[in-house]
């Protein structure tokens, strides 16, 4: 396998350092990578068909079905999670990335700040249902994704590229997407490299979904799972693209962020794999509030804490979660919809207090307008921790203190549940996939995707699974 080490600079006439990471890319095989990264494919693909099957009751998702069936081909391919039409890869690639995205409960990195699986997995399934069906092809495809979306994030430095409005899952997913559909086209290193610079021209995302809770973000995954299967097929069919899309002078690093940091691209590459890196979201929101959720959980179940005992709580987290979860503060403490409630630090904290839980009941538009937390939210300060800030992206740490009528109470989580240092076994994911497709699907059908998905590299095809995901929810 390429042995890539060195620093790269975004200026100057040093090497080109996407070529040298697409030559690394192409080498990657199911043979040459370890038992560890087979399972963690697994692991996550479990995940991703839990969250897809569960999100599609999502009003969004029935948009996207609705758009699939008056604008696209219904005879292609391709399987849609959650409906009986077949279409187009690019298509189906496009849904079931905003499908899987609508929970907002899918896999998620800790230095890269993305969630790699909503771009990877779509465009893993469709190619590999057109182009190759072998499942240890679609192994060696999920892993090579995770490399590339999550070390482009690691390079392109989230806290940068969030500052600038970028959405990190939508910019770097469409280059990982582009390199799945280029390994299950058994594409030359030549063309991966035309893939991979296409799909450079097509990485966006905006994170002004924020000001009023849009869908947007949902979409982001499918769009940029959409656009690296178009990259990949213009390459293959000779278009050109340029020949360093990352680290030119106008390059990816240089255009999309303010500090990136290249040489993290090809750091200690072949020595880990970044889906052994990856982790789970067990809550219902934003992942910059899962350690306080864990915490407030904790404190309130240890000590029996009742939210009308409760006088004020604080709530420290890393400096950089305030762009996402904490301001602006009036906004954050009034959500008016599902999605103002999953990036309001404020309302997880409540809801955590009030329910014991952060899932999707309480990420509801039922729950949220009823405003049961209305009281309690007002007691609730978050402050961004510039200290806690140097350990990130690292630690999602929080820290959360509770004042009672009698009483503080105080307590620190270093790493939220599902993170690499605090994970989620596969009893527990497996117990989870059950819960979350339990109102969509039999249970005799869960635990048949559950047993075609851990003994994935023994099945003859994909079908064997992927057709237990046709449906109609």
């Amino acid at each position: 396998m390429a042995s890539l080490s060195g620093k790269y600079f975004l200026k100057g006439n040093f090497m080109n350092i996407s070529r040298e990471f697409i030559e690394y890319l192409h080498e990657i095989t199911y043979e040459n990578m370890p038992e560890e990264a087979h399972d963690r494919a697994k692991y996550f693909l479990l995940d991703f068909l839990g969250v897809s099957i569960c999100g599609t009751k999502a009003d969004s998702s029935g948009v996207l079905y609705n758009f699939i069936k008056n604008n696209a081909k219904h005879d292609g391919p391709c399987t849609i999670i959650g409906s009986p039409l077949k279409t187009m890869p690019a298509d189906a690639a496009l849904v079931n990335g905003g499908v899987a995205h609508a929970i907002e409960m899918d896999d998620v990195t800790t230095r890269s700040s993305l969630h790699p699986g909503v771009s990877v997995m779509p465009s893993c399934i469709a190619m590999s249902e057109v182009h190759c069906s072998n499942p240890k092809r679609l192994i060696e495809a999920i892993v090579t994704g995770y490399e590339v979306t999550n070390r482009i994030g690691n390079a392109v430095n989230a806290k940068s590229h969030y500052a600038r409005g970028f959405h990190p899952t939508a910019t770097c997913g469409t280059f990982a997407s582009s390199i799945v559909a280029s390994k299950l086209l058994g594409q030359s290193v030549d063309k991966m490299a035309n893939t991979l610079a296409i799909a450079g021209s097509q990485a966006s995302g905006s994170m002004q979904y924020l000001d009023n809770g849009a869908w947007t973000k949902r979409f982001h995954p499918g769009w940029s799972a959409h656009s690296g299967i178009y990259a990949a097929y213009m390459a293959e069919n000779g278009f050109i693209g340029p020949s360093d899309i990352l680290g030119g002078e106008s390059g990816f690093f240089a255009a999309y962020s303010d500090d990136a940091n290249p040489e993290y691209l090809t750091e200690k590459i072949g020595d880990y794999w970044e889906i052994c890196e990856t982790g789970i979201k067990p809550y219902a929101c934003c992942r910059f509030n899962h350690a306080s959720v864990d915490a407030t959980i904790a404190l309130c179940k240890e000590n029996d804490l009742k939210a009308e005992d409760i006088e004020k709580v604080e709530v420290r987290v890393p400096k950089t979660s305030e762009l996402l979860v904490i301001n602006p503060e009036d906004k954050k403490r009034n959500p008016e919809n599902i999605v103002d409630a999953q990036f309001s630090l404020h309302y997880a904290v409540a809801v955590s207090i009030l329910k014991r839980a952060a899932g999707l009941q309480e990420y509801s538009e039922e729950y949220i307008a009823s405003k049961d937390f209305n009281s309690l939210i007002q007691k609730i300060y978050c402050f961004g921790d510039i200290e806690m800030d140097k350990e990130f992206p690292e630690k999602w740490q929080a820290n959360v203190k509770i004042t009672t009528k009698n009483d503080s109470y105080e307590i620190h989580q270093p790493y939220p549940k599902g993170d690499p240092k605090n994970p989620m076994t596969w009893d527990e994911l497996i117990e989870r996939f059950h819960l979350m497709t339990s109102n969509v699907i039999s249970k005799e059908k869960s635990v048949e995707i559950v047993e075609k998905v851990i003994n994935l590299d023994r099945l003859e095809s994909i079908s064997e699974f992927v057709d237990l995901c046709s449906f109609q929810s």
